[in-house]
């Protein structure tokens, strides 16, 4: 996945097209602040499922934030679109799952 992080940072950016970073960043923030786990994900993805099991099955208390069903042009509305590209802008990482322990990124599945 290292090589292309570059071609899917701008991609998100691409992806999300204009928006309101200063306001997508505040719920961010808010949503990490508010929220001891959370987790960013797509409806479709193994690799979000799989996270997602995980920390049900360690009884974790956690929120997750559905993005779409995946990253693919159709299937990631604006809203996702936007939170996928300031997540990126935030952490560097686009991909999901994007996990958040008490407000600091941890990575993905993998990465984290």
């Amino acid at each position: 996945m290292g090589l292309l992080k570059p071609f899917f940072s701008i991609e998100s950016g691409l992806q999300a097209g204009s928006y309101d970073a200063t306001a997508v960043r505040a719920q961010i923030a808010t949503t990490i602040a508010e929220n001891p786990v959370v987790v960013y994900s797509y409806t479709l993805s193994p690799f979000c499922t799989e996270a997602k099991e995980l920390l049900t099955s360690l009884n974790a208390k956690y929120t997750v934030v559905e993005l779409g069903a995946e990253w693919i042009p159709g299937l990631l509305n604006s809203e996702g679109s936007a939170i996928r590209a300031e997540l990126g802008a935030m952490t560097g990482q686009t991909s999901m799952p994007h996990i958040f322990i008490k407000g600091e990124s941890i990575g993905g599945l993998h990465s984290g």
